[in-house]
């Protein structure tokens, strides 16, 4: 799609996903969608997703059949922010019949049209879409959309990918992800329970879906030689103590899905490679999945009315 932005500068947003996520962001994921849904986890995957996507089935759109490559993004603002492009296959037009205010979505509520910064915003319990194109959509909370749009209208459409990350998005690996440690609160505040975390100021990874399911190959950095020596040694530590205690958790239908891990410290960086088996780690998808739970169903609400108005009558 090519549209004008800012002082009337022709951006085609189908050019590079990437350039789409606001900078900033504390957390990367990069996954080719084809590769993961034609392996053995990604079946656990689509299953978990299919009750969390807000796309009805009138929408003509399915992850397995439509989703090529999801660039993600996770900002810390008020809470957890998230801003992902998505390239594929999208039919506007079944998406906008969809979007009736009656169609109830996998999230239990019905599909919403709402217009922000020239474009239409699909929306469903504060999470939704946006078609930029056939090619490209937008997905996430509000909150990250509307980062996007606001970046698209004031024409600042340009990679602006974290240094931590960079390097990684010239590999062909099916996943590539990375995160920024420095300054979150969620991470000091569990340090204490996972010793590896101490010091730990980023985190970068490539991983692919080959037997037994996937395979991770990373590097932790830290602010110090120490830290990072501790880290490795935490780490095999706590992979020991989950690995020796499967008989309890086989109680509860679950067993480690980390099969093998190493880790080894060089200078401040802590370098590691785990395999994991995608059955034990799909019986973990299938916990979450229980837990989540099948949304309540809403009552249905008028596609005239705002969700949220009660129609007092005559």
């Amino acid at each position: 799609m090519i549209t004008k932005t800012g002082a009337d500068v022709t951006t085609d947003l189908d050019a590079d996903p990437l350039a789409l996520l606001p900078s900033g962001a504390v957390g990367m994921l990069v996954v080719d969608a084809k590769v993961l849904h034609a392996s053995d986890l990604g079946q656990r995957v689509e299953r978990l997703l299919s009750q969390r996507v807000p796309v009805p089935p009138s929408a003509n759109f399915e992850p397995k059949r439509d989703l090529e490559r999801l660039y993600i993004g996770f900002y810390s603002m008020t809470g957890v922010d998230v801003a992902a492009a998505a390239v594929g296959s999208f039919d506007p037009a079944a998406i906008e019949a969809a979007a009736d205010g009656v169609t109830v979505t996998p999230t239990g509520a019905p599909l919403v049209k709402q217009t922000y910064s020239g474009h239409t915003l699909y929306v469903s319990n504060n999470l939704g879409f946006v078609v930029l194109s056939r090619r490209t959509a937008l997905f996430g909370n509000e909150t990250g959309m509307r980062r996007v749009l606001d970046r698209i209208a004031d024409g600042r459409v340009k990679r602006e990918v974290p240094s931590w990350m960079g390097d990684l998005l010239g590999s062909s690996a099916p996943v590539i992800g990375g995160a920024n440690l420095v300054e979150q609160d969620v991470v000091s505040a569990v340090s204490d329970q996972f010793p590896f975390l101490k010091g730990m100021q980023s985190v970068r990874v490539l991983g692919n879906f080959e037997p037994p399911g996937m395979h991770l190959a990373g590097t932790s950095v830290y602010a110090e030689e120490e830290q990072a020596t501790n880290g490795a040694s935490s780490l095999l530590a706590l992979h020991e103590v989950w690995a020796s205690m499967s008989w309890l958790t086989s109680l509860f239908g679950l067993s480690n899905p980390v099969k093998k891990l190493e880790a080894q410290a060089e200078g401040k960086e802590s370098k590691f490679v785990a395999a994991v088996d995608s059955e034990a780690l799909g019986g973990l998808f299938d916990q979450l999945s229980n837990f989540l739970g099948v949304p309540p169903q809403p009552k249905v609400i008028d596609a005239t009315l705002t969700p949220g108005v009660k129609d007092e009558g005559p």
